[in-house]
């Protein structure tokens, strides 16, 4: 299965999974648990569980829609009756109002909350759960509310996550307070951290970070006893202030947010963390290595 997360997300790091599973070789020992922070469509995680890369993952969101959506997933009493919820429920902008208003609430099960989210994520522009739906609410947009909706496919897709649901652990914490959880692992898990972009967040996030919540997440991961990886914008303030004693580097990576096109990420290796030489971070891709001004 090419695709194995059920959701989208502007500039998801699925296609970042060899590159993971390369990193995850290279260690010594080698780490038999994978970790997300800020988990969102989970596609890498997904995809290095699936190929037995680990053993376990361990996705965190603190958005309640999505860790409701994990949760119901995984959960052998609920994936099936989250797979009939796809088939049976109409797409149109008259279920988008409800599953929209639903979400918005808050206040329902892991089913519902997470069904709701999942709705939303499949039927709005570039997957953004506060945006208008695909067409438009008049639906005379090229593209039509159910262009991402298939539904045979996204119910293999839920199947294929409830099968492996065992192996996965979700929570719905503050982001660092996930990371403190992470180190009695120590070595044996790897961190891979995809926080709101320090520019963007506040447009593609709903929990967008501000100067100090980026100042904290790399206050901790520069103390933490796990090896991690993460991923940013291409902004001279990440490796100039935030990381600067970290080893930094920029690479191209396409996005997906209305208008597709390349852009550049930063990419920051921990100090426990094995790099290998050469490694590639998607086919033909090297990272180009900066240092602090």
């Amino acid at each position: 299965m090419r695709y194995l997360s059920p959701l989208r997300y502007p500039g998801g790091k699925a296609r970042l999974a060899p590159f993971f599973a390369r990193l995850i070789t290279a260690q010594d020992p080698v780490p038999t648990h994978y970790a997300e922070p800020y988990a969102g469509g989970a596609g890498a995680a997904l995809r290095l569980l699936t190929d037995d890369v680990v053993d376990e993952i361990h996705l965190n969101d603190i958005n309640a829609g999505i860790a409701a959506f994990w949760r119901a997933i995984t959960n052998p009493d609920e994936a099936q009756a989250f797979c009939d919820l796809i088939e049976d429920t109409p797409v149109t902008v008259e279920q988008w109002h409800y599953q929209r208003s639903t979400y918005q609430h808050g206040q329902a099960d892991d089913l519902t909350l997470g069904f709701a989210t999942f709705y939303l994520n499949r039927t709005n522009r570039s997957g953004i759960l506060d945006a208008r739906p695909i067409g438009g609410l008049e639906q005379t947009g090229k593209w039509k509310i159910d262009a991402r909706f298939n539904k045979p496919a996204l119910i293999k897709r839920v199947q294929a996550v409830a099968a492996l649901g065992e192996r996965i652990h979700v929570t719905e914490l503050d982001g660092l307070d996930f990371l403190t959880t992470m180190k009695p692992l120590e070595d044996d898990v790897l961190v891979y951290a995809d926080p709101p972009y320090v520019e963007q967040g506040g447009n593609l996030y709903l929990h967008a970070f501000d100067k100090k919540d980026h100042e904290h997440l790399a206050d901790h991961l520069l103390r933490a006893p796990y090896p991690w990886v993460l991923t940013y914008d291409d902004k001279k303030v990440i490796w100039d202030e935030l990381y600067g004693r970290a080893r930094c580097a920029t690479f191209d990576i396409a996005h997906t947010a209305a208008i597709q096109h390349v852009g550049r990420e930063t990419i920051v290796y921990g100090p426990a963390l094995a790099v290998p030489d050469g490694l590639e971070i998607t086919p033909g891709v090297t990272a180009h290595w900066v240092r602090a001004s």
